[in-house]
């Protein structure tokens, strides 16, 4: 009996590779909304404008990529290494004007 999380591929299904397994329901999907996509349209047009914008915002998230959010907590040692020799004198200068 193979042990948990070994598989007879230990490097998995590369990346970017779709699963196999949903493909059918993609496409079934897909060819639903094609066939339908004039009704769909017109039930989209009937809603209110708050909903259609909703409509529009889901939509939108299968069409453009979502973008990553940015942690703004940047550590204070992580500043200091983009700061260049320069930029670091004034920085010592500075708190060695603040010490004395």
């Amino acid at each position: 009996m193979p042990k948990k999380g070994i598989t007879n591929n230990p490097s998995g299904r590369p990346k970017g590779t779709p699963n196999k397994a949903n493909r059918p329901l993609k496409e079934n999907i897909s060819n639903f909304l094609q066939k339908n996509w004039t009704k769909i349209e017109r039930d989209i047009n009937k809603l209110e404008p708050r909903d259609r914008v909703a409509i529009y915002e889901k939509l939108l998230s299968y069409v453009m990529p979502r973008l990553k959010a940015v942690d703004a907590n940047v550590s204070l040692e992580q500043k200091l290494e983009n700061l260049d020799t320069e930029q670091l004198n004034k920085l010592i200068d500075h708190i060695l004007l603040e010490e004395s």
